[in-house]
């Protein structure tokens, strides 16, 4: 019966008929005569047939073994540009971060605070208020409102997020201006809640996401509750509450106990946790 190859022994192989014997392969390889002489012998017995003739002055290829270099040096051709595609950084892990609709913003409009180009992993983002599933590896990391629960999961807290009312400067005291109020899946957040229990009957414009009606507060069409790291990013806002403590929120991240030490995760986790321990505002483009 005839023995599986072993892929590690094709390419000692190659490297002793390169060389011509064990000892040029050797020095090549790093790899000790001795060994590289038993996974020439390993090979053979797999292919069952002679592929060297062992002389004094060294090792001769037989016809069989001629004929296998050939179809090796193609298999070396594509060894070396795998290992060119591995060296020109493209294999770098891509780490998924899901996060809601602020704070995603928040991190793509900072990015250059918690990682470059050089670094060994590269972010990928998803804007998704429902919480993908760490323990499934739909995503690497995910911004929480909360602890983890879950005894395969890991969480980092890394601060708080508070909640106020913010209008435009723009609008005069005297002007009494409504309210955005939120509908389908965002009317069911406790900041949907808040608004619709409190100022239900002021509510002129609705959005289905929060994140949407920020220029109608700027150009003063309303008013609306919004996290603090937004509200106060923009000159052009003022806030009209103090922070609204029911509306609280720590601030955690969040991946599975299995790969919160692989190394590019781990830098990932280490690099956004020191980023958002800052209490950072969005960096506005508009």
């Amino acid at each position: 019966m005839k023995r599986n190859m072993d892929w590690e022994d094709l390419r000692l192989f190659l490297a002793v008929a390169k060389a011509g014997g064990l000892a040029g392969a050797a020095q090549k390889t790093g790899v000790s005569a001795a060994t590289l002489g038993r996974r020439v012998s390993s090979l053979e017995r797999s292919l069952n047939v002679r592929l060297v003739e062992r002389e004094a002055r060294g090792y001769q290829l037989t016809s069989a073994g001629r004929e296998l270099v050939l179809q090796l040096e193609d298999m070396d051709q594509v060894a070396r540009s795998i290992s060119t595609w591995r060296d020109s950084g493209r294999t770098r892990r891509r780490i998924r971060i899901s996060a809601g609709d602020w704070t995603t913003r928040l991190l793509m409009d900072n990015v250059d605070a918690f990682w470059s180009p050089d670094a060994d992993w590269v972010p990928e983002f998803l804007a998704d208020p429902h919480n993908r599933d760490v323990a499934r590896r739909q995503i690497d990391i995910g911004i929480r409102s909360r602890r983890p629960k879950q005894e395969w999961l890991a969480g980092r807290k890394t601060g708080i997020v508070r909640f106020a009312v913010y209008q435009a400067k723009c609008v005069s005291p005297e002007n009494e201006i409504g309210w955005l109020g939120l509908i389908e899946d965002e009317a069911h957040f406790p900041t949907g809640s808040w608004i619709r229990e409190n100022h239900g009957d002021e509510i002129t414009i609705t959005v289905n996401k929060a994140a949407l009606a920020l220029p109608l507060v700027r150009k003063g069409k309303a008013r609306m509750l919004l996290p603090m790291f937004v509200g106060e990013a923009f000159d052009d806002l003022v806030r009209t509450t103090d922070p609204v403590d029911s509306l609280q929120t720590e601030r955690w991240l969040v991946m599975h106990q299995d790969e919160r030490h692989e190394p590019q995760v781990r830098q990932a986790v280490s690099a956004l946790g020191n980023f958002l321990k800052q209490d950072p505002y969005l960096s506005p483009i508009l």
